[in-house]
């Protein structure tokens, strides 16, 4: 079953709704300040590895996070001065930094077995009021085929995405609640690992920030 909210229209409840919905292995569609984006709580297993299936993910292949702070972020990921640095810079924004993860590699299913946790958070007004409501983390891969290009067009995502797993995938029993923000920006985040006093580009998202990581690591800003 798919409930799809109208993002303008969202109140208070529905996001309690949404909370609650997370909490019991469901999945959500919901904006970002690029594209749309799939999502569990990322510590339930169980509902990160119906995103895997929804998908047609190699399980593995970590999945990203939302975090809400830096103190979330800490509960699951070893935080540099330099990467502290670049997130007081960047964050929010389109920005995912790899982190070192704090043993969560062994217990949960998004991170695939590696020693890396994708983070990042977002400045869309969605994210900011969900995570009024929760305490965890969730999951931020595309809402698409694993493979096929981002949706940033709630019509472009119901037509390619939804309607097809409507149909498809309705024998896994699985609930969506989706969120329809109209037209986002488009694009997705660019991704960047700390190595010594740099940043590598793991992938150049559709941005503006590697131009200007380059610019502050050229200033010294992170020596």
């Amino acid at each position: 079953m798919i409930k799809i909210y109208d993002f303008d229209a969202l109140v208070k409840n529905d996001y309690a709704d949404i909370k609650k919905h997370l909490k019991s292995s469901g999945i959500i569609i919901y904006p970002t300040e690029t594209s749309y984006g799939i999502g569990a709580n990322a510590f339930d297993n169980s509902a990160v590895e119906k995103i895997f299936a929804l998908k047609g993910r190699d399980t593995a292949k970590p999945l990203s996070l939302l975090v809400k702070d830096l103190n979330m972020l800490l509960n699951i990921a070893v935080v540099n001065r330099r990467e502290e640095d670049i997130i007081s810079k960047f964050w929010p924004g389109p920005l995912t930094i790899l982190f070192k993860s704090k043993k969560v590699s062994e217990k949960y299913l998004f991170a695939a077995g590696s020693e890396f946790i994708g983070a990042r958070v977002s400045p869309h007004p969605f994210a900011l009021d969900l995570f009024n409501e929760i305490d965890f983390p969730i999951t931020s891969t595309s809402a698409n085929i694993s493979g096929k290009d981002n949706i940033s067009d709630f019509n472009e995502l119901n037509e390619k995405f939804l309607k097809p797993l409507s149909l498809a995938k309705k024998d896994l029993g699985i609930n969506i609640l989706a969120v329809d923000c109209k037209e986002l920006a488009g694009g997705s985040s660019t991704i960047i690992k700390i190595v010594k006093k740099n940043a590598e580009i793991i992938r150049e998202g559709d941005n503006n920030i590697k131009k200007r990581l380059v610019c502050s690591i050229k200033n010294k800003e992170y020596s």
